[in-house]
């Protein structure tokens, strides 16, 4: 395998690297390196492709489905349906046919980029470096910007849905006085909002920032 770099012998170091790259544009020549514009190629690839196959699997299914004994198959789709459509219900109060299945897709997509991480390392990457592509990860949600395009669009259409159903008063009253329920506690309730949302976000800061010291150690 011809992950290192010309004349240089193959390491550690080399190999994990090579399987950190992303095949995007700008390693292709299309992009300048780290603009804007530089795309991930392979992280869009699998993501699609899964979606698909997700999508043909369950239409498949879904056309097979019979009243009698399920086969294995059926029962495993149905047992996922079941599960996301009572978390839906605990969670989500309104009455939309869109959440349910929305739900349903973004938990089944996200589980199949997950299960990527089964296939070996090289069982992809090294056929297609044969063909001429230099990098390839298979696994999309190793991918950063595939994780925030998907946090950001549940976040939108989150926001979205809430309005339409409960309206932009009853949105913004849940918003300012949940959990007290009493205008005198806006303050107190902002500011219970707001140190979540930072105790939260320095939790992942100090994750991030321990796992990427220990990555740069383990690289060097």
């Amino acid at each position: 395998m011809s992950y290192a770099a010309p004349g240089e012998a193959l390491t550690p170091s080399s190999y994990i690297s090579h399987h950190l790259t992303n095949l995007s544009t700008d390693k292709l020549g299309l992009a300048s390196e780290g603009s804007f514009w530089s795309v991930h190629i392979d992280s869009l690839f699998f993501s699609v492709l899964i979606g698909i196959g997700f999508l043909w699997l369950f239409r498949s299914v879904a056309k097979k489905a019979t009243t009698g004994v399920p086969g294995k198959l059926q029962c495993f789709v149905e047992m996922l349906v079941e599960f996301v459509d009572e978390n839906v219900r605990e969670t989500f109060h309104g009455k939309n046919p869109l959440i349910a299945p929305l739900a349903l897709t973004i938990f089944v997509w996200i589980f199949l980029m997950n299960t990527m991480d089964l296939v070996p390392i090289d069982f992809i990457p090294y056929p297609a470096e044969l063909l001429g592509i230099p990098y390839m990860k298979v696994v999309p949600t190793a991918d950063v910007n595939i994780t925030l395009a998907m946090a950001l669009g549940v976040f939108f259409l989150m926001i979205y849905y809430s309005i339409k159903v409960k309206g932009l008063g009853g949105f913004a009253k849940e918003l300012a006085l949940h959990p007290f329920n009493h205008p005198i506690m806006i303050r107190s309730t902002c500011f219970l909002k707001w140190y979540r949302c930072w105790r939260n976000q320095f939790h992942w800061v100090c994750v991030c920032s321990v796992t990427c010291l220990l990555v740069r150690w383990y690289l060097s």
